[in-house]
């Protein structure tokens, strides 16, 4: 049975040790030719957040690209909801 622990302990640690060499390296694969992992490559900008309206019929928040205005300015969440607004 200590046996068992033993092994058990040795697998984790092997484990671990892998992923701490992983995440070194970037978990990036050699690359052929002999260049090192991720040279050539650029990091890819992250888009800024989205700008969020709320609905002015129902209240509801989602992002302002799936935005229906109407000719007043106010905001909804679907075409619905702008043609019970203006009924």
């Amino acid at each position: 049975m200590k046996y068992l622990i033993w092994l058990v302990i040795a697998l984790a640690v092997i484990v671990w040790i892998q992923r701490a060499k992983k995440s070194l390296t970037g978990g990036a694969s050699p690359a052929p030719g002999g260049r090192k992992p991720g040279a050539g490559f650029r990091r890819q900008r992250k888009e800024p957040p989205e700008a969020i309206v709320q609905c002015a019929h129902c209240g509801i928040h989602f992002p302002v690209s799936e935005a229906v205005t109407n000719t007043a300015g106010l905001v909804f969440c679907s075409d619905e909801h702008l043609r019970l607004a203006s009924a």
